[in-house]
Parts: C-alpha cells; sequence; structure tokens
C-alpha cells in the first residue's frame, strides 16, 4: 500500500525553517534547520519546496498573510516568537512585520527568479521592513523582474537606488506616489533610465517638482514605450506632451486621468501615429491640442474618453467624429446642448460598440424643456450603429417612456446595456425595454430601475438593463 508524504515549513525570526512531516497512519515528526548547519540525517526535507517555484509576490498580500496566521496563534506561541522592540510599534505588529521580513528574505533566497514584484512603503511600515537592497545574497532573482509595483507615499529613494543597479529589464512599471524622500524624482528617473525594455508605466500622485524629471527619463526610452499613463499628476508649468511626442512616438496607450489643467502643444508631424487609446477624463489640453492628436491618430484609435464641455470644445464630438471613423469605444462629457453632436458620431463611427455620455444630472425644472429633450434621444434612432453594444445616457437629459420607445422602435443594434435618466413611472419604461427584447430576440439578464426620493425629482429615476442573447 503506498504511503503519502507531506511536509510543512514554517520561518522562525532565528534565520531556521521549522519542518514538520507527515506521513500517513504515522506519527507526525519535525526537525529544524537553521542558516549555519546543513541537514543531517535526522532531518527531512519538505516534499514541495514552495519558495524555490515561486516568480513573483505582493509584500502586501505576504504581510496580511502573516498577519492572519499570526492572529490564529496562542498567546503561548506568540511569546515564543523573538523580536526587537521598535519606539512605536507595538509588540503584535513587530512581530508580524519582522516575520514577515523574514519569509520574504527566505523567498528571495530559494526562487530562482522573481518575473512580478510589488511593494509597499506606507508611513505605517517602517523602510527597514522593505528594504530589499539590505538583503545581502539575496537579490539575485529580483534581476529577472518585469513586472514592479510600488505603492505607498513614505521614503522609496533606497529601493529605486537598489533596483537601479540590480533589475534593468523591466517592461512594467508602476508607482503609486513617488516617495517622500524622493522629491525631484532623481532616484526614480534613475530606476527609470536603467530600463532597456520598459513598454509600461503608470503613475500616481506625481508633484510639478517630480514630473519634470520624469518625463524627461521617459523621453529617453528610444521608442520601447507603448502604454503611458498618468493619474492625480500635477503637470503644472509643464508641457508633457512636447517632449514625449518624439521620444515616444509608438505609443499605442495615453492616458492623462483627473490631471486637471495641461497647457502642452504638440507639432502635428510628430504626435502619437499608432495611438489606439487616448483617456483624458477630468483633464484639459487646449483644443487644437486634441484636434492634432485626433488627426495623427487617425483610424487607428479605437477608444476614447474625453471632456467635451460645448463652451471649452465647441463641436468637439463631430471633429473627432470625422478624424476617427474606426472608433469602437467613447466616454466621453457631454451636457445636453452638445448631443446633437451624436448624429455625426453615429454616421462616420459605423463600428462602434459602447457609448457612454455623462454629465450633471437634470435639473428640478425639467418639465418646460421636456420635449426637446425626448426629441435628442428620437432623432438618433436611424443613425444608431447595428454594432452598438452598450449605450449610456447619464447626463442632464431624462426621457419619457414613449420616447425610449419610439427610439428603441428604429433602433436596429442588439443591445447587451442600456442605462438612461428616465421621466416619469421607470415601470412604464421597462415594458417597452421588454418589447424591444421581444423583438430583437434577447433576453433580459438583469433590471435595475428607481425613481428619486426626493420629492421635487420624484418624476425622475434611473433604469439599468443588461440583455442576452437567448440560446
Amino acid at each position: 500500500m503506498a504511503t503519502c508524504l507531506t511536509a510543512d515549513y514554517s520561518l522562525n525570526l532565528d534565520d531556521s525553517v521549522s519542518i514538520t512531516s507527515h506521513k500517513s497512519g504515522r506519527r507526525a515528526s519535525s526537525s529544524i534547520i537553521t542558516k549555519n548547519t546543513s541537514p543531517s540525517t535526522h532531518q527531512i526535507s519538505p516534499t514541495f519546496d514552495y519558495a524555490s517555484f515561486l516568480r513573483g509576490f505582493d509584500y502586501f498580500q505576504v504581510y496580511h498573510a502573516i498577519g492572519n496566521w499570526y492572529a490564529y496563534q496562542s498567546s503561548e506561541k506568540k511569546k515564543t516568537i523573538k523580536f526587537i522592540e521598535i519606539v512605536g510599534i507595538d509588540d503584535d505588529k513587530c512581530k508580524i512585520l519582522l516575520t514577515t521580513k523574514e519569509l520574504i528574505k527566505y523567498i528571495l533566497s530559494r526562487s530562482p527568479a522573481i518575473d512580478y514584484l510589488a511593494l509597499d512603503a506606507e508611513a505605517t511600515v517602517p523602510s527597514e521592513f522593505i528594504s530589499i537592497g539590505k538583503f545581502q545574497d539575496h537579490t539575485n532573482c529580483l534581476a529577472y523582474v518585469r513586472k514592479f509595483v510600488c505603492r505607498g507615499n513614505s521614503n522609496k529613494l533606497d529601493l529605486y537606488k537598489t533596483f537601479a543597479k540590480i533589475a534593468t529589464n523591466v517592461e512594467n512599471i508602476t508607482i503609486y506616489g513617488i516617495g517622500n524622500d524622493d522629491s525631484q524624482a532623481e532616484g526614480l528617473s534613475s530606476f527609470i533610465r536603467k530600463q532597456r525594455n520598459l513598454s509600461k508605466f503608470v503613475l500616481w500622485d506625481g508633484t510639478k517638482e517630480q514630473l519634470p524629471n520624469v518625463i524627461k527619463a521617459l523621453s529617453v526610452n528610444c521608442g520601447k514605450l507603448k502604454y503611458l499613463e498618468f493619474r492625480y499628476c500635477d503637470f503644472e508649468n509643464l508641457r508633457p506632451l512636447e517632449l514625449l511626442t518624439d521620444a515616444c512616438s509608438e505609443l499605442t496607450t495615453l492616458k492623462f486621468i483627473q490631471c486637471g489643467e495641461i497647457s502642452s502643444y504638440v507639432i502635428p508631424s510628430s504626435s502619437f501615429s499608432d495611438l489606439n487609446v487616448l483617456d483624458l477624463q477630468g483633464t484639459h489640453f487646449p483644443a487644437d491640442t486634441l484636434e492634432t492628436l485626433f488627426s495623427r491618430a487617425n483610424i487607428d484609435l479605437r477608444s476614447i474618453n474625453i471632456e467635451a464641455n460645448s463652451l471649452r470644445y465647441p463641436r468637439m464630438i463631430e471633429k473627432l467624429a470625422s478624424y476617427c471613423p474606426y472608433l469602437t469605444k467613447i466616454c466621453v462629457r457631454l451636457s445636453k446642448d452638445g448631443m446633437s453632436q451624436l448624429n455625426s458620431l453615429f454616421r462616420s463611427c459605423t463600428r462602434l460598440e459602447t457609448i457612454i455620455v455623462q454629465g450633471q444630472l437634470p435639473d428640478r425644472l425639467y418639465t418646460f424643456t421636456q420635449d426637446y429633450n425626448d426629441n435628442l434621444l428620437i432623432d438618433l434612432r436611424e443613425v444608431i450603429p447595428t454594432s452598438l453594444k452598450k449605450l449610456v445616457v447619464k447626463t442632464d437629459c431624462a426621457f419619457t417612456a414613449s420616447a425610449v420607445d419610439a427610439f428603441l422602435r428604429g433602433c436596429r443594434a442588439n443591445l447587451n446595456r442600456l442605462e438612461f435618466t428616465s421621466y416619469g413611472n421607470v415601470w412604464q419604461h421597462l415594458n417597452v425595454i421588454k418589447k424591444y427584447a421581444r423583438r430583437h430576440k434577447l433576453k433580459i439578464k438583469q433590471e435595475i430601475a428607481g425613481n428619486y426620493g426626493e420629492l421635487l425629482m420624484r418624476e425622475m429615476g434611473q433604469v439599468v438593463v443588461e440583455f442576452v442573447e437567448f440560446e
């Protein structure tokens, strides 16, 4: 009869590994291997050395896994864990941090190659616990890192300096806050410059003092960068596109999300001609810069998210439609005074699959313009592309059930999601939507509908419906 041998190991804080082996039908036995002794004939190696097969880890996940393990230990067991007291940190947290550090050191010593690494530099976690540079003789595996993530806004300079020396082939870098001790982003910039194959870079919360060096570092990437994203960054007095257009000419995805005003101009001959995705949610470029981006991206642009306020960007949707006819997805902030531009968009972009129109909700004095708003929707019924799957209109337009019915009767597309602001009883809207589903042989997968509770807005509500095809 075959027997099954398994083993569990745990890391002790004196750099020893406790190994417990289990053989079916027999009593468990345990042994300890320290870093200064080699296994004796009485010590049993683990059946499966998980650390040697590990190719990536997230410090946050390891830390919380250790915390969960620690919470289930008896008080007697917790007392046996050796640790050094740290001012400002209670004993339990200190033990968890130390155990996490030792476990990560063990993983780094056993794994031949780590290709994914995510670290956290939080103010509540002293930097010594994530200072991988201090793990002497345990960093060879990090030369293979391809995806690097660093969260937190505490001290990170030591990390950047360490990785600039040992990792030069990182392909994907995501930074959540550059760090308090790298005020000019010189450490991060040095790390970026060392990378030979960087294709994706994402930065959150960059300051106006840090961003110039980051942009310069990215601009020497020799055209390999494909994906560039900035979120909540302050580009005051900076013109990032002027530096990036030549150096990052092969970009396929460009995102400036919630970055406010950016006074940047683009030379038409050097714009991003391979751009597939452009996301400018919460970010405002000059109108002529946007038009230049549209004209250069042309038929390659597939997805866009922009602010299209009619006062700031008059007729911008129509310009987009004329330059980029192969769009498949558009998210736009638009008010009802710009809704008529959707006619041009639908006529030009016949491959459109998703359109999301968002803006301010209707005001309380809505009844005086109801016919006008209904006509905005009805006028779209004959130009809706047959490729459309998702239609969301949640701006200062609310539609009656009769308007929705007229629109859906003329709609040739088989939608899988429909969202809009309703005017009148939402159940009437749901009834006309069910008729549309029957005509197109669709089944309603989910429906969410309800009127607002506020007294002066009770006539208005929200309707969300998902469709699937009958099997």
